[in-house]
């Protein structure tokens, strides 16, 4: 605030979650970065398929993905997941559901290890049946995947979570709508 240097706890060099100002008595806290990730699942065929997008940049440049990404400062959620897939495949989301939430690794070269943790919140949603995918942004391909022919290559553990509760949700839902009244 001040343009004085903020210190950690302990001296320069600790590693905390709180900086504080000698000068003005500022405080910075080094929170997770929040973040949003879509699941979108549509049937084709017959069959559950999720709506994956290939990364266009580092870090894991080339591999599939949830669409989304970081919220503004302030910006709720489902809001930041609108604008996301607004950005990255030039369609609007809706009847948002939220799935869970994690923390996850950013891996940086260039942060300091304790500003790369991203806490992910996802969520359920659906695009309009006839929307054309614009993959944009950071997104170099969007590609829907039969639930049971993921592929090997996802992004983020957090993603690798939220779809296999996801999966587990869908099966739970199957077996209930065939159980006997």
């Amino acid at each position: 605030m001040c343009a004085a240097a903020l210190e950690a706890p302990g001296g320069p060099g600790a590693v905390c979650e709180l900086y504080t100002c000698r000068e003005c008595g500022f405080e910075f806290w080094q929170n997770s970065k929040p973040a949003v990730g879509a699941l979108v699942v549509r049937l084709i065929d017959g069959k559950h398929h999720l709506l994956l997008a290939r990364r266009g940049i580092d870090p894991w440049k080339g591999m599939w993905d949830l669409p989304g990404g970081y919220l503004k400062n302030g910006e709720p959620p489902e809001e930041g997941l609108a604008r996301e897939i607004r950005e990255e495949l030039g369609t609007t989301i809706s009847r948002l559901r939220f799935v869970t939430s994690s923390v996850d690794e950013y891996p940086r070269p260039d942060v300091a290890e304790e500003a790369r943790f991203v806490l992910v919140m996802h969520y359920q949603g659906e695009i309009p049946a006839a929307a054309v995918l614009r993959p944009d942004d950071d997104v170099a391909e969007a590609r829907w995947f039969a639930l049971d022919a993921l592929p090997k290559d996802i992004a983020f553990a957090s993603n690798r979570r939220a779809i296999d509760i996801l999966i587990r949700g869908l099966a739970a839902s199957r077996a209930d709508e065939s159980a006997p009244r």
